[in-house]
Formats: structure tokens, C-alpha cells, sequence
């Protein structure tokens, strides 16, 4: 294993590493007692470590493939999906209807944007699986475009993060699972973007969606949408 490929290994763990972690404090915040963390925070790590030596592996295995990290991380959002997709389903009850909808039309202008505007257009398609780097590079020769591209990824996802933190339930309003919601949506979208060739497949989307949706959730703690939704009823 080359420098390059430690580097993408590591860069890639972190990737993972975050959903972990926002992965734990949503199961910690529903701990009926706090004597039960040492032992989640345990488990997890161990989980966590273990899944480090599983992929370390695999790449190895497939020549240091970034292709095999990608499958493995749309592999892990897909568990995700089902766990999420069983949460809102336990607390369908309490959504409230009228910011469901927004939400389906937010997700339906997001889905427009990322995957149906792309379509009929054949130069689409490619790959860039190192987390940051075009960012990094750009940002060393003065160039701003890639940061920008970035942060209108985040911005993209910041009302999604913001609507779901107002559906209702409580637990949709923590800031963590806004962060795994963004990452889950984001991973579909750029596997699909991968495989219909509807765009460039970028590992920076994925985080900076997630953050988006994290942030849009954090900024629904401060914003008065009480009182908007008083003045639409």
C-alpha cells in the first residue's frame, strides 16, 4: 500500500468515523440510564474498529480500489436507511401534515436538481473519491470554485434539515440525526448519479449535504417557524 492509498484509507475512516459518532449520541440521548454509555461507547468503538480492519482489508484485497470504499459507505447508508425509515415510521403519528408536504416538495426540488435537470446529457459521469482534496489543491493555487461548489451543496440541504427537524417528533429535531438524514439522501443520490452517469460522484457532496442538513436543523432551534406556521393556520 502506497502513501497515497494510507492517505485515502485514513481521509475515508473519517468519513465513516462521523457517522458513527452521530450515530452514537442519538442511541445515547435515548439511554433510560447513563450507566448503560460506557458500554455503548464501547460497543460502538469496537464496531467502529472493527469495520477499520474490514475495510483496510477488502481494499487491499480489490488493489486499493477507492471504488470498494464507495460501495462500502452506500452499503452502510443503506443501513442507515432502514433505520431511519423505522423511525419515522414509529412516529408517523405526530408529523404534521403541512410540513410533510413542504418536505416532499423540498426533496422533489432536490431530486430535480442533482438527478433530473442532468438527464439526456452523455458528458456526465466520473469519479472523485478523495475527501477534500480538489478543495485542498484549489484553495492552494487561489482558486475558489471548489470551496464554492461545496458550500452550495451544504446550503442545498439546509432548508431538507430544517423542515425535518419540524415534522414533530422529538428525536427529528436533533441535529446528529439531521446529519445521518442528509448523509443517507446524499448517498443515494450521488450512487445514483454514479451509475445513470447523471453527474460527477464526489465523496465532498456527501459530507457537505450531511452538514447541510445538520446545520438546517440547528438552525431551526433559533428561527420563530412557531409563529410562521400560527400565521399559516
Amino acid at each position: 500500500m502506497t502513501e497515497f492509498d494510507f492517505l485515502l484509507l485514513l481521509l475515508w475512516q473519517g468519513v465513516f468515523l462521523l457517522g458513527y459518532l452521530a450515530v452514537f449520541v442519538t442511541l445515547w440521548r435515548d439511554l433510560y440510564s447513563r450507566h448503560i454509555a460506557p458500554g455503548l461507547a464501547a460497543g460502538v468503538l469496537l464496531i467502529f474498529l472493527c469495520s477499520v480492519g474490514f475495510t483496510g482489508l477488502l481494499y487491499q484485497y480489490f488493489g486499493c480500489d477507492p471504488l470498494v470504499l464507495y460501495v462500502l459507505l452506500a452499503c452502510y447508508g443503506a443501513g442507515l436507511a432502514v433505520w431511519l425509515g423505522r423511525l419515522l415510521w414509529r412516529h408517523r403519528r405526530e408529523m404534521v401534515s403541512r410540513v410533510l408536504a413542504l418536505l416532499a416538495a423540498d426533496l422533489a426540488a432536490v431530486l430535480f436538481i442533482t438527478l433530473a435537470s442532468r438527464l439526456g446529457d452523455p458528458t456526465q459521469g466520473g469519479l472523485q473519491l478523495v475527501p477534500l482534496l480538489d478543495i485542498i489543491q484549489s484553495a492552494r493555487n487561489g482558486l475558489v470554485h471548489p470551496l464554492e461548489h461545496a458550500l452550495l451543496n451544504a446550503l442545498l440541504f439546509v432548508p431538507t434539515g430544517c423542515l425535518v427537524a419540524q415534522l414533530g417528533p422529538r428525536p427529528l429535531r436533533r441535529v446528529e440525526l439531521n446529519f445521518l438524514a442528509g448523509l443517507v439522501l446524499s448517498i443515494a443520490i450521488e450512487t445514483i448519479q454514479l451509475v445513470f452517469h447523471l453527474g460527477l460522484c464526489d465523496i465532498n457532496d456527501v459530507l457537505f449535504n450531511a452538514l447541510g442538513a445538520a446545520a438546517g436543523a440547528l438552525l431551526a432551534r433559533f428561527l420563530p417557524l412557531d409563529a410562521l406556521w400560527k400565521m399559516v393556520d
